[in-house]
């Protein structure tokens, strides 16, 4: 019997948080059995323990009820099927090809349109296009319900392109902010503000100014403020706002960067997972942060046995980004698996391969697995080869000027040096110490400066123990 309900089971481990959250506010079943269907999906849902199992003696019809009654609930806010709809009515509208049943749904959407929802700037692009439509047609009563549309909602039309303008301009601004940290970009604040809790304005406008406002609090470094954020937009997708699970997941997402930079480990693999439920175009990246909170919270079988599970979406991927940085990963966690020779040959495949991407575009993330997997092997040779090759020590200079830099690959060249008789004991202190002399290290860095002697303490204890103790 318990296989009968395998299916219900999967689709309600499928119910985010968010969700679950809402839909407890929508139900106002009053037969037994239903609600406690529903009411163990939304707990469930909600728990961070194993799930309950739910009860195999109720007639499976009423778990198929449930699974119709959520899916329709959960579509009906769901701001990307919407838009998927307007933008399929605007191709059919644009080839002439509109069935006579989509063209009275829409129109009916158009008489009974009450409030501005997300994708209202869409809808009434495609109400212009569609008033054309029906004139050429001699549709005068159809043209008409559109017309009435169009003026109505003409003032709400302007102040939300006005607002897209608006905030086009500060994206230039905040994501210039991040790329040059030369420019100020506070007086943006509280507009920014004013626009994401302003629920007169379309979803879209309000999302966007929420991603920027997240930009900007992380740019600042005001963790407070992001956590503030974040808490209410939650409460929005709670409440069916600006909802759909690809939105849910980038948000999931953002929360993991969150609690990882305040040391929160436990949260972040929390939503990390909830940020991987749903496939969409980024989640390989979400995947890449959740390994990284992973290999954090010291669980390389874990982080192991996931990338394993996506290695088809890593193969198909043409964003090099994140294809480098699920390699980079991968060789981490098999050195932390102590198997070595596995991962030193995985880097020197990619290597071989992508050779131009990697110096392109994340040679540090790249190397510095690579040359982590070299040095608990003990082949000081090789990492002086790399080094030597791909002109890493004048790279690290560089790198350097960054504010989160922590030099595992300096520190693993001058190690590497010192084992091979290059340079004396002396000359290695000065060496390990040099990259660090003036920087005024945050908490995070602190820690993972550490993590890294910890490591490189096997290989020769007392140099990277006075290290610490400098540190």
């Amino acid at each position: 019997m318990k296989t009968k309900l395998k299916k219900f089971t999967e689709f309600s481990k499928s119910i985010l948080p968010n969700e679950a959250k809402y839909l407890e506010t929508q139900y106002q079943f009053v037969e037994d059995e239903k609600l406690q269907i529903i009411q163990l999906v939304i707990a469930n849902a909600l728990s961070q323990n194993a799930p309950k199992d739910f009860d195999t003696s109720i007639d499976k019809r009423k778990y198929s009820y449930i699974k119709d009654w959520v899916e329709k609930k959960l579509e009906s806010i769901d701001v990307d099927a919407n838009i998927n709809w307007i933008m399929s009515l605007n191709q059919k509208i644009l080839t002439d090809a509109i069935a006579s049943d989509e063209e009275r749904q829409f129109l009916n959407y158009i008489a009974s349109y009450k409030t501005i929802d997300f994708s209202f700037h869409n809808l009434y692009d495609l109400a212009k296009e569609y008033k054309s439509y029906l004139l050429v047609r001699m549709r005068y009563k159809d043209h008409q319900i559109v017309a009435d549309f169009i003026k109505t909602y003409k003032a709400h039309y302007n102040k939300v392109h006005e607002i897209k303008e608006k905030l086009y301009d500060a994206t230039t601004e905040i994501t210039n902010q991040y790329t040059s940290n030369n420019n100020e970009t506070k007086h943006l604040e509280k507009w920014l503000l004013k626009v994401f809790k302003d629920d007169s304005i379309n979803g879209k406008n309000r999302y966007q100014a929420f991603v920027l406002l997240a930009f900007m609090y992380t740019n600042y470094n005001e963790n407070v403020k992001l956590k503030a954020l974040f808490d209410q937009i939650d409460v929005y997708f709670s409440e069916g706002s600006m909802y759909s699970r690809r939105l849910l997941s980038n948000y999931y997402a953002n929360r993991v960067l969150l609690h990882s930079k305040q040391d929160e480990f436990k949260e972040a693999e929390f939503y990390g997972y909830l940020s991987i439920r749903q496939d969409n175009n980024d989640t390989l990246m979400y995947l890449n942060n959740l390994v990284a909170i992973l290999l954090r919270n010291n669980k390389p079988e874990k982080a192991f046995s996931l990338l394993e599970k996506h290695k088809d979406l890593y193969k198909e991927t043409h964003n090099y980004h994140q294809k480098i940085g699920y390699c980079s990963y991968q060789i981490r966690v098999l050195s932390e698996l102590q198997k070595n020779s596995i991962a030193e040959a995985t880097a020197k495949t990619f290597l071989r391969k992508y050779k131009n991407e990697v110096l392109k575009h994340r040679w540090h993330h790249f190397f510095t697995s690579y040359i982590s997997t070299l040095i608990a092997q003990e082949n000081y040779e090789e990492v002086l080869k790399i080094a030597a090759k791909f002109d890493l020590i004048e790279k690290e200079k560089e790198r350097q000027k960054q504010n989160n830099y922590v030099p595992n690959i300096s520190w693993s060249i001058s190690l590497s040096r010192y084992m091979e008789g290059k340079i004396n004991s002396t000359r290695l202190l000065d060496e390990i110490k040099a990259p660090i002399i003036g920087i005024q290290a945050t908490t995070n860095q602190k820690q993972l400066m550490i993590k890294v002697i910890d490591k490189l303490s096997k290989n020769l204890p007392e140099a990277f123990l006075k290290l610490k103790s400098y540190i």
